[in-house]
């Protein structure tokens, strides 16, 4: 299989409600999923796709050209709608679209426009097509007059970096209205920008969720420098959904003193203390009946604090707190999640290039290097043209 290099048009896809759909039709489950496998591949193949990923009920396409990619994913909207699905077990899948560039190692694309066009898709709901800015520049004039794009606005996507325009690839005969997306701005939250996208650790993420969804009291452990806190905003923000009232960030690096803490939270809530309360009483007043995250972060210095978490957990039941500390904080009902450092392969031993870029800590060494050597050949090209007038 020969990919498309230079500038491609990434297309992920999921079936909305896997899980759902999982728990209804039982044993019927593999053979509708082998259904949707086959309706996209025979939409997508025609257009162009070339298949690189699939896991699961999920979908990773590149193609060489962005018109292609909204042919495609119209085509396969289309070829969804209108398969004969059982009762019950109608798919609906979301789709996101972004182009840019990646370094093809062997048949995987690095780079963090694959990242970018990840979260892309997270942000709709079944049977929307998103398409980022640059992937509607490409084709803004060129669409048939069968497809049609309609701006969503900027929104924050869930790798907390910079925010993205997005567009609705509206298709003739489909529906064309949904709930608000599924970005940051669906819920209340102070969660700060990210300089770079989230690279990696895929499996922490995922194990990270999984223990957040069974215990209240969640605390990632470790040295520091091993990505603490950027894991715990990635998970964080990967949970938001679940926590309509809202996910706060709470920096505690600054704070030394154990009983500042109530004043950070609240301050971090935006809670003021009036009439003399104290704020672990605002706190609790304004938690009690909430479906909150906390995310509290360099908790290490204040461990006499500890007992604040579990005072504030028995007096919200709709309240979990996700801890970055260097150490456990030894209360009741706290589980402790060590955060290990990323995979790095044997010096003594090297695989193949390609099989090397399938350890997290190359990766992000590739993807963070092509990333500074096209920003340092955007700058000379623009001083060389500045040069030039």
């Amino acid at each position: 299989m020969s990919l498309p290099t230079g500038t491609v048009t990434f297309f992920f896809s999921d079936i909305e409600g896997s899980t759902r759909l999982i728990q209804q039709l039982g044993e019927r489950y593999p053979d509708v999923l082998l259904a949707h496998h086959t309706v996209l591949r025979q939409a997508l193949a025609e257009h162009g796709g070339n298949e690189l990923r699939t896991e699961g009920d999920s979908f990773f396409i590149v193609f060489g050209s962005a018109l292609d990619a909204c042919s495609g994913a119209a085509a396969a909207q289309q070829a969804l709608q209108s398969h004969a699905w059982p009762e019950g077990g109608r798919v609906q899948v979301r789709i996101g679209l972004h182009t840019g560039e990646a370094t093809l190692v062997g048949n995987e694309y690095l780079g963090l426009d694959v990242h970018r066009a990840a979260r892309v898709a997270s942000a709709a709901h079944g049977g929307q097509v998103l398409v980022s800015e640059t992937t509607r520049a490409l084709v803004d004039h060129v669409l048939p007059s069968s497809l049609t794009l309609k701006d969503l606005g900027l929104h924050r996507l869930k790798d907390l970096a910079r925010p993205e325009r997005l567009y609705q690839l509206n298709i003739d005969g489909l529906p064309g209205e949904f709930p608000a997306l599924r970005t940051l701005e669906a819920t209340p939250n102070n969660l700060p920008t990210q300089m770079t996208s989230f690279i990696g650790r895929d499996d922490q993420v995922r194990e990270g969720r999984e223990l957040l969804s069974r215990a209240r009291l969640l605390t990632l452990t470790g040295p520091g420098g091993t990505g603490k806190t950027r894991l715990s905003l990635q998970i964080a923000a990967d949970v938001m959904d679940q926590f309509p009232d809202g996910v706060y960030f709470v920096p505690l690096a600054a704070v030394q003193d154990p009983e500042l803490v109530p004043s950070a939270i609240a301050q971090a809530l935006a809670i003021s203390s009036t009439g003399g309360r104290r704020p672990i009483d605002a706190l609790l007043e304004h938690l009690h009946d909430k479906r909150t995250l906390l995310v509290l972060d360099n908790f290490e210095q204040l461990l006499p604090a500890a007992p604040l978490a579990i005072m504030l957990l028995e007096g919200s039941p709709g309240l979990r707190v996700l801890v970055s500390s260097r150490s456990v904080l030894r209360v009741y009902g706290e589980q402790e999640f060590p955060v290990p450092p990323l995979a790095v392969p044997d010096l003594k031993a090297l695989p193949s290039l390609s099989a090397l870029s399938q350890f997290e800590a190359v990766r992000l060494f590739i993807e963070r290097a092509v990333a500074v050597i096209r920003a340092v050949s955007r700058l000379s090209a623009e001083r060389s043209s500045g040069a030039t007038r």
